[in-house]
């Protein structure tokens, strides 16, 4: 009786380890698939509410197999995770010849190369995160006669050659960088000793390298400079709105809206060259996590959220099998220094993966297992909270979102009187989607509801950064006859994007007004609409210039 009690818990000691790692990997890992045809691809909403439920399931599994037999859970989800982040990898490089090919299509018009991604960018980005994993398990297996090292050893290989043959073709810098950086720390770990051996005994050889890589360094920045321009820009003006709210956005605003007024302040108090002017834009992202964070939550959290990495960064360099990941780490990290990888939910399961991986490690060196199930089990107590939330949230935004798809024909088509009244239903539920504020605002302003208008366009003010509202919230004063209140709108949006011909041309229509003409602003005005170089000269360009030589006509005559 006896051995008939031990026989089934032995098998679930053995079996609950396996499906841990192999559910919790292979769910997860599975985000990068999910797609929603139904709803803009940039909202993700799917692969959100997917990552977030299999957090939900995954998590408290994570925490029983802990619990059962935390060494071998460990080991398992460790290797499931690795095999797992390398499967999807090579599907994905796969995909990403096949549309060089042109045997699938691209899900942006502007880029041949996606993968199942909307982006090319954020694409290279999880590539370059499972690179370092593919080819620590290459540099383990290297020289292991066993059939099944073997197979490992020329499957990672595979992984490895497919990633490096897409990965160039992406033409993302961040994702190169992160690449050469997290490589070099997986050769670091694997060959210490020799890599010591040979800079000490190559050191001027290697100097030489270094000066000629700077040289190819500079010349990829050159390769896209207003790019890069633009990404300097974004951090300087990013790091001023941190400067003057260190704590954080207390008012909930998003970053494209505190970017937008920081880089207005930017141009209008500090001296700025023609090259920021002609490189400014209007960014989602800062293109920086860590300085994102500090936006939005404060110093403190960006701060909080560098120590835990560091920290994972310390258990993965106290063993030598988990080189894989602390360079899959490592590649996340840089990677996040010059893109946006926490705002994509594949990169994010990536991310997720690595951490548990590596948190599990660091929970088995603690020497009283209990104290090591306290923290495991608040580190789930907090993922479950953090993913029922998230599933909440994108559950509801997914589902409003499809209501408002058939309602956007009616603005797109210039129905706006009823495409106003169809938005207004779903206001209370879209206010936080920048395009739903500024197309309801502007629906209301052309269909002459002023008052709302303005109130609807100052709320997408805290949701986007774009100075397009501000020039329909100055048409909107000019046509409720608050001229004053036009002029201020205006101007502030020659402020945010100097150079930006559209708001100018709206001043001088302004200025033109009987009631509010001014000879002086005017021809000021004038003067720049016709003279600036467009960034492109299109025909909205030439008529615009058409309409203000014919108001000068106009006015000379008078």
């Amino acid at each position: 009786m006896h051995n008939m009690n031990v026989e089934p818990r032995k098998w679930l000691y053995r079996v609950i380890p396996w499906f841990v790692g192999v559910l919790l990997a292979g769910l997860a890992g599975r985000t990068v698939l999910v797609t929603d045809g139904s709803i803009p691809s940039d909202l993700q909403g799917a692969q959100w509410m997917w990552l977030s439920a299999v957090m939900t399931v995954a998590l408290p599994l994570w925490l029983a197999g802990y619990i059962v037999n935390p060494q071998r859970t460990v080991r398992i989800v460790s290797k499931a995770v690795e095999w797992v982040l390398m499967g999807f990898g090579a599907m994905e490089a796969l995909h990403g010849l096949g549309q060089i090919a042109g045997i699938y299509p691209s899900n942006h018009s502007l880029f041949v190369l996606t993968g199942t991604f909307y982006n090319p960018g954020p694409y290279s980005g999880y590539l370059a995160a499972v690179l370092p994993v593919a080819l620590h398990r290459m540099l383990v297996l290297n020289g292991k006669k066993d059939r099944l090292s073997v197979v490992q050893y020329y499957l990672s290989l595979f992984v490895l050659l497919l990633i490096c043959c897409v990965l160039p073709a992406g033409m993302s810098r961040a994702a190169w960088i992160a690449s050469l950086v997290s490589c070099g720390y997986v050769i670091f770990r694997v060959y210490r000793v020799k890599v010591k051996s040979f800079v000490s005994k190559y050191r001027y050889a290697l100097l030489g390298m270094l000066i000629v890589s700077a040289l190819l360094a500079s010349g990829v920045y050159f390769m896209k400079r207003d790019s890069a321009d633009g990404r300097l820009l974004i951090g300087k003006i990013t790091s001023q709105a941190i400067a003057g709210s260190p704590w954080g956005e207390e008012n909930g605003r998003t970053f494209s809206a505190i970017y937008g007024d920081a880089q207005e302040r930017y141009f209008t108090d500090c001296e700025y060259s023609d090259s920021e002017a002609w490189v400014a834009g209007t960014p989602d992202f800062a293109f920086n996590e860590y300085l994102q964070i500090a936006v939005e939550y404060g110093i403190w959290v960006s701060v909080l959220f560098v120590t835990v990495l560091l920290l994972l960064l310390k258990i993965a360099g106290s063993r030598k099998h988990l080189a894989g990941m602390g360079g899959c780490l490592v590649s996340l990290m840089a990677f996040a220094c010059f893109s946006y990888p926490l705002h994509i939910p594949a990169i994010v399961s990536v991310w997720l993966l690595a951490v548990i991986v590596l948190c599990g490690e660091g929970l088995v060196m603690m020497k009283r297992k209990l104290n090591a199930v306290v923290v495991l089990l608040l580190v789930v107590v907090a993922g479950l909270t953090v993913s029922v939330n998230i599933y909440g949230l994108y559950s509801m935004r997914t589902q409003t979102v499809r209501e408002w798809m058939p309602v956007r024909v009616l603005y797109h088509s210039g129905a706006f009187k009823a495409a106003a009244e169809e938005y207004g239903k779903l206001y209370d539920k879209m206010s936080w989607h920048e395009d739903f504020c500024f197309e309801y605002g502007r629906a209301l302003y052309k269909s002459g509801s002023y008052g709302e208008a303005e109130e609807v366009l100052l709320k997408a003010m805290t949701v986007s950064g774009d100075p397009m509202i501000l020039n329909i919230l100055g048409r909107n004063a000019q046509e409720s006859g608050e001229y004053e209140k036009a002029e201020k709108y205006l101007i502030r949006s020659t402020r945010r994007l100097p150079e930006r011909i559209y708001p100018h041309y709206l001043l001088v229509k302004l200025y033109a007004e009987p009631e509010y003409h001014d000879r002086e602003k005017l021809v000021r005005e004038a003067e720049y609409v016709l003279n600036a170089e467009p960034k492109v000269n299109s025909t909205a360009i030439r008529e615009m210039r058409q309409e203000v030589k014919n108001i000068l006509k106009e006015k000379s005559m008078q």
